[in-house]
């Protein structure tokens, strides 16, 4: 079983994610951490500028095919658009995530300005506030897409606490009739 939880960069994924998987004994991985390590490099750089997409979804679901043959769940961090330049945002194929065994979707959003705020403390400042909306709504609308065509759960949760995202992946890791919310 593999929940993905996607959002913008500076969403609060990670920081949300993260713990909630470590207290519930899931097995969390970025999808970047997962690319880089089948890949042996990073292909992005720290204004989160995507080169080789191709190559990396192949990467990501050899990496996660390996896991998963472990009988973990699996909870991957991650996006449904990606950065290829400033204003330029290209969504990954529905048969990606077929193919990771999506089973749910979790999507962390947060306000726009909170977003550039994160993103600016880390040293990103490639991004506007309009390029960062415009770059939310596209991962809010292919996010429904891929959940849809893939017959899965979503459920979207707005500038959640850790404690929150624990509930949601514990419910979404035991209700496989979940409905779309």
């Amino acid at each position: 079983m593999t929940i993905f939880v996607a959002g913008v960069h500076g969403a609060g994924k990670t920081f949300a994610t993260k713990p909630a998987c470590q207290k519930l004994g899931f097995v969390y991985a970025t999808a970047s951490q997962l690319i880089k390590e089948e890949r042996g490099q990073a292909t992005w750089d720290g204004t989160k500028m995507v080169s080789d997409v191709d190559q990396n979804q192949v990467a990501l679901i050899s990496a996660v095919r390996r896991i998963r043959e472990s009988g973990a769940l699996l909870v991957i961090d991650g996006h449904f658009v990606l950065r290829r330049a400033p204003g330029t945002h290209e969504r990954l194929p529905i048969e990606v995530f077929r193919e990771l065994g999506c089973s749910s979707v979790l999507l962390i959003r947060s306000p726009v300005p909170v977003m550039l705020k994160r993103l600016h403390a880390r040293q990103d400042m490639s991004w506007s506030e309009a390029e960062l909306a415009e770059f939310s709504k596209a991962e809010d609308v292919h996010s429904a897409e891929v959940a849809d065509a893939l017959g899965i759960p979503l459920k979207t949760l707005d500038s959640p606490t850790a404690q929150e995202v624990e509930a949601w992946l514990k419910r979404l890791s035991k209700d496989t009739d979940f409905t779309s919310q």
